[in-house]
């Protein structure tokens, strides 16, 4: 790792080697940034898609007997 000082240029990749950054390397991180947030998005859409709300699955009855059979 002597940053090229006194490498051999055959030694050195044609693609530069461990310290390369390409051209469009900004554009490469949106791309993958971008698909990581959708990535997230989906799988938090199938998970909400599966969640039950109590107060909008049963009526107010049913939990009102549900919690004085509770407290007996």
């Amino acid at each position: 790792m002597s940053h090229g000082h006194f490498v051999p240029k055959w030694v050195t990749p044609p693609t530069g080697g461990w310290f390369h950054t390409p051209k469009n390397h900004h554009v490469n991180g949106i791309i993958a940034f971008a698909g990581y947030f959708t990535a997230l998005y989906l799988v938090y859409r199938q998970a909400e898609s599966s969640t039950i709300n109590p107060k909008t699955a049963y009526s107010v009855e049913t939990v009102n007997k549900w919690n004085n059979a509770a407290s007996k």
